[in-house]
């Protein structure tokens, strides 16, 4: 993650903490103590937000990601059982226009774009453009002990 997309959370977690201290104490109750928790010390401590009780909670004006952690919470931990279902549903739903999109977007034709793809182990015309004197020196024989010692024997006897 980010630097700016965590400190973004941290944001939208001081809202979403605010938003869950007006909840009634059956809705509280439902939402694990582990995650409140969690929430309170990951949030920004600089950052203000105060839940206006004249107003429903559709009209706050919150972050994107503070009603994304909402609709999370409400699907995980609050939706009647009959509901979960349907928003498994949304979820595989909205899942699969993300990859389609990201399919749309990264869309590569390789196998249609490059039907003639060099392979210069068949094709001819790569073969014969490949110069003749592009040849790779051959290794040198390697000696054992044995030749060494009588080369450099003989070497000796032969400068005397």
């Amino acid at each position: 993650m980010t630097k700016e997309k965590s400190l973004k959370y941290k944001k939208a977690y001081v809202e979403l903490y605010e938003i869950l201290k007006v909840l009634d104490k059956e809705q509280k109750e439902k939402i694990p103590q582990n995650f409140i928790n969690n929430i309170s010390n990951n949030m920004d401590k600089y950052y203000k937000f105060e839940f206006d009780m004249s107003k429903g909670i559709f009209e706050q004006e919150l972050m994107v990601e503070t009603e994304a952690l909402l609709v999370e919470i409400y699907e995980r931990y609050l939706a009647p059982s009959e509901e979960k279902e349907m928003w498994q549903k949304y979820d595989r739903f909205c899942l699969n226009k993300i990859e389609e999109k990201k399919k749309e977007k990264y869309k590569q034709d390789i196998f249609e774009n490059n039907k003639k793809a060099i392979n210069p182990l068949r094709d001819k015309d790569v073969i014969e453009s490949i110069p003749k004197n592009n040849i790779l020196p051959i290794e040198a024989k390697r000696e054992n002990l044995f030749e060494k010692i009588h080369n450099f024997i003989k070497k000796i006897f032969n400068k005397k």
